[in-house]
Formats: C-alpha cells, structure tokens, sequence
C-alpha cells in the first residue's frame, strides 16, 4: 500500500468515526466538545477514538470488519475522579485519574493539551502537569528507553564531530586524536572494572548498576572511535600539501645543482618556485579563512540556539508563572464561594430560628388569647346562670334605690354592675364615660336586661 493510500485511508476512518460520535450526541444532553484518537488501558489490535465532552469521555473501538464501524465500550464521568496528572509529550499525552475506585490510564494522541482545558473548565478534579526537563522532549529521549537514549547519543555525537572537525584548524587534528585514544584506553579499563564494581566508575549517577555502566562506557568507546575515524582524514589531507612543498624545493635544489645551465634559466625556476610557494600561502590563507568563517558562522548558530533555548525556557516559566496564578485564583474563587455558602447557611439558620421563635411566641399569644376568652366565657355563663337565679327567685323584680346619702354597691342583694340614673332613666355600664360621674339618684340593677326590663336605656358614652 502506498503512502497516499495509506494516508488516504486513515483520514476516511477518522472522517467515518467523527460522523458516528457526532450522530451519537444527536441526542444526548453532553455538550460534544472534540474527538481524538485515543488508547486506554492495555492496547487493542482495533484503533480507538475518545470523545470529549462537558460531563466526562467516551470511548470507542473502529472495526473496519464489523456491521458497525464504532462501538462505545467505556464511559467515564468527570465526577467520578478526584484529580488527574498529565504527562504531555510531542505527539501525545499520559492521563492518569485517581478516584474512589481504580485509577485509570488513558492516552489521548494530538490533543492532550485541548482535553486538559476541557478537564479544567468543565471539572473540579486537581489537575497536576508532569514537567518534563527540555533534554527530554529531543528526539530519542522522550520515551527514556535506555537503549533508545544510547543510540541518539551515539548519532548525535557523530555530527558534532564532523562540525569541529570543520571549524578546527589541522594543526589541532593530532593533539585530538592523542586524547582520544587515551579517554579510549581508560574507558576499556574502566568498562572492565564497573562490571565487577559498578560504583567504583559511576560516582556521580544515582543509578549504579553493571546495565548503567555498560551504557556508559560503550558510549565512551565508541565516540572515541569515531573521534579517531573523523580527526584522521584531517591528517592524511595535509600530507600532500607538505608533499608537494618538499618536492618544490627538491626540485629547486636540483636544478640549483645542474651543471651546464645557464643564469637565466636557474632565474625563471626560481621565479616559477617563489610563484608557487606565493600560490600555495595564498591558499592556504584563503582555507584558513574559511575555516574561521565557518567557525563564526557556527558560533552565530550556537548563539541564536542558546537564545532560541533560553526564550522557551522563559516562555515555559511565564506560563508556569500564569497557571499557577491562575490555580490561587481558582482556589480562592473556591474558598470564597464556600464562605459565601457558609454565611448564606448561617443565615438561613438565624431565619428558621427566628420563625421558629415567632411561631412559637404565637402559638403562646393564641394559647393566652383563648385561655382568656374561656376565661371571660366562663364568667359571663356564671353572671347569666347569676341572673337568671335572681329573676326566677324574685317574681316581681324591683330594683335597689339607694339613700342619696348612701349608694354603696353592696347594701345590694346582688352583686351589681349596671348604675342607672333615676331622673335621666339612662344606665353606665363599667368603662363608660359617665359611670364614675354619676354619683347621686343612683339605681344599681345586676344586669342590662334588668335596667332595660325596669325602663331604662343605655348611655350612649
């Protein structure tokens, strides 16, 4: 299968597989949000796709062999984990989720960093970032596999040679390759000795063990292998340019010491010497330019790499600066709303308390309101049963007339209350107006219906 073929197929089963979750979302209350190629847990011989959403994932399996395409196998809600930490690479991102039960490993391909902001906007899960040192996101050190990071090491180590040995100038060749085939015969030695004691040659590692050692110091072997490979080929292009000095003037000497040739002739090979030996500095100060050019051009690069570097580096704390701002704001929106919850509770207690004791005040104002209403009811049935006693004892009721001299409620046979006048024929109840007032031509009767019976009427104060 060709590369378009390939790629071609990969976008239709994408395509396919985007159309079937969006058709799934038709109708369900989630907010569909992105969907990616994604694996969970152990890899399966299908490709999977995960669908994002404000709730939580979704996870499906495409089977190109299948009636259908795509086939969910696995939810997951957002409120079912505590907190996530993301391990984010170049191509793809580690999820791990920590919640009341098993924790779960998810790896979301190409939009790990999308799926992170969906998990912060949409969750209240602590979201923890694995970062990662800027070493490890080079090619051959992301996944950390040793033997991975070995042959990076080893290739990366081969081009930086080949650049000295550019920028170098030759004189510096041999004294190179001395020093190499030294560092070659200490790191046999000390190959040697690590695989009986590891720690003997590994001071400074904190892993110190014969893999670690075997690594190490076959990395030092070969690069002083490649360092003697390189830094030859300088030695052996200079060997002709002495060469061909030597035979100038070899060829100078000899033609000084013919014999039988004339002045003019010795003249012009001298010139055509001197000429030569001209061309020859000439070049070589021409290469020798080079060279430094080629070095500054390299040092204009290493330059422009480190600042390059040190702008990323800066880039990563500013925004390490601005999600941790970012993590307090959240926090004390957080913290707020709870003593916003916890006062709006307190309140709500005062309130239920205080209706509490307002109903409960009138439950006792009811309580003493009919208490004295029965009160009043009881009385007023004794001073009627009272009456009546009186009226059916008395046939022919006349009220009590006082002396002027002497109106005292009790020369009555009954306990009074109702105080006539007899001039005005008009009576006082207690309370009213005029009831204290009149004092003389006073009639005392035990009742209204009394007064009313002997002709009297009542006050209209």
């Amino acid at each position: 299968m060709s590369k378009t073929r390939y790629k071609n197929q990969k976008e239709s089963n994408e395509a396919i597989a985007k159309a079937y979750i969006e058709n799934d979302y038709t109708n369900s209350q989630n907010k569909l949000l992105l969907v990616s190629k994604a694996n969970y847990g152990e890899k399966s011989s299908n490709v999977c796709y995960s669908s994002v959403d404000d709730k939580g994932m979704n996870f499906y399996e495409f089977n190109n062999n299948a009636e259908r395409n795509l086939m969910l196998i696995e939810r997951y809600e957002w409120a079912d984990f505590s907190s996530v930490t993301i391990d984010h690479s170049v191509t793809k991102s580690v999820f791990t989720f920590v919640g009341h039960g098993e924790n779960r490993d998810i790896t979301i391909e190409g939009k790990g960093k999308e799926v992170e902001q969906v998990i912060r906007n949409h969750s209240s899960m602590e979201v923890n970032v694995v970062k990662r040192p800027v070493w490890t996101k080079v090619l051959g050190y992301r996944s950390q596999t040793t033997w991975k990071m070995f042959m990076a090491s080893t290739v990366y180590t081969l081009i930086l040679l080949f650049i000295l040995h550019a920028l170098l100038p030759a004189a510096t060749h041999n004294f190179i390759m001395g020093l190499a085939l030294l560092i070659l015969f200490l790191s046999i030695i000390g190959l040697f000795i690590g695989l009986i004691k590891p720690k003997w040659v590994l001071p400074k590692f904190k892993i110190k063990t014969r893999k670690r050692v075997l690594f190490s110091y076959l990395y030092l072997i070969l690069s002083c292998f490649f360092i003697a490979g390189v830094f030859s080929d300088g030695e052996s292009t200079s060997t002709p340019a002495s060469t061909q000095v030597s035979s100038s003037q070899n060829s100078v000497t000899v033609a000084s010491k013919k014999d039988g040739a004339d002045s003019s002739e010795q003249k012009i090979e001298k010139n055509d010497s001197d000429k030569a030996v001209k061309e020859k500095k000439k070049q070589k100060a021409e290469e020798q330019a080079a060279k430094e050019e080629a070095k500054q051009k390299a040092e204009e690069q290493a330059a422009k790499e480190e600042a390059k570097q040190k702008a990323e580096e800066q880039a990563a704390k500013e925004e390490a600066k601005q999600k941790a701002e970012e993590q307090a704001a959240k926090e004390e929106a957080e913290r707020k709303a709870k003593e916003q919850a916890a006062k709006e509770e307190a309140e709500r207690n005062a309130q239920e308390q205080a209706a509490k004791e307002e109903a409960e005040r009138n439950a006792q104002e009811q309580a003493a309101k009919e208490e004295a209403e029965r009160k009043a009811q009881q009385q007023a049935a004794s001073q009627q049963a009272t009456t009546s006693s009186s009226t059916s004892s008395s046939g022919n009721y006349k009220p009590f007339e006082n002396d002027p001299s002497d109106d005292q409620q009790s020369n009555m046979s009954c306990s009074g209350q109702i105080k006539g006048n007899k001039n005005s024929k008009i009576y006082h109840v207690p309370g009213g107006a005029y009831y204290d007032r009149t004092q003389d031509n006073i009639v005392w009767f035990c009742s209204e219906a009394d007064a009313q019976a002997a002709g009297y009427r009542e006050s209209q104060r």
